[in-house]
């Protein structure tokens, strides 16, 4: 899933800023950005956008602490908004099968969503601390380090400043889209290569004049 600025309109879009472009959703509407800002509902799109799989409630329930029920009521809530659907001729009730909704979710930020993008934005950073605090954890209570980091050099956090113009800020993140788009086939189970593990990342870039606010 992928959060950002507003881009150019499809004159094709549907309606009610929800609208899929080939194989991609894009979710502008404050209504629907709202509705993602919830842990478990997050996990579960992200779930379903990565692995491309069906799952029934009963299935997601088990793998996200929920009761069936409890599942059923996101998933018919992610639905509303066009995050997920029914797959077709796939079991009923709470055996009901469902499905992303597309091949990648992209959520637009414009102006009168931008509040909800940030309670979105709020959740994954919560996520995300968990994750890195829980690497730390079982880093520091581990020997010797973890193998993949050892070999592919990957950090858990990198961060760093560039000065760059528009034109360079727009090439650096066409480059790393790319990069993402290259491996982002990986989350077929089928295009996966002997030993590969399940890797997370994050990708943000946030203005310099952040630092100058509230220094004076």
């Amino acid at each position: 899933m992928t959060m950002g600025a507003a881009m150019p309109a499809d004159p094709s879009s549907a309606a009610a800023g929800r609208a899929g472009a080939g194989d991609r959703v894009n979710i502008s509407d404050a209504r629907a950005i709202r509705a993602l800002a919830h842990a478990v509902r997050l996990k579960v799109i992200e779930e379903l956008f990565d692995t491309q799989q069906p799952a029934t409630a009963t299935e997601l329930a088990q793998r996200h602490g929920l009761t069936p029920s409890a599942m059923s009521y996101h998933l018919r809530a992610l639905e509303k908004w066009g995050f997920v659907k029914r797959s077709a001729n796939q079991g009923d009730g709470r055996e009901r099968h469902w499905q992303a909704a597309a091949g990648r979710l992209d959520v637009t930020s414009v102006a009168d969503s931008r509040a909800a993008t940030m309670g979105v934005v709020d959740v994954e950073l919560n996520d995300l601390r968990a994750r890195l605090a829980k690497y730390v954890k079982r880093d520091k209570q581990t020997p010797d380090p973890d193998t993949w980091r050892q070999e592919g050099h990957l950090a858990a956090l990198s961060t760093g400043r560039f000065y760059l113009t528009a034109e360079q800020r727009a090439d650096l993140g066409r480059r790393i889209g790319e990069i993402l788009l290259e491996y982002s086939p990986t989350t077929n189970p089928d295009n996966r290569g002997a030993g590969a593990e399940k890797l997370y990342y994050v990708f943000s870039f946030l203005p310099g004049d952040l630092d100058e606010e509230g220094t004076g």
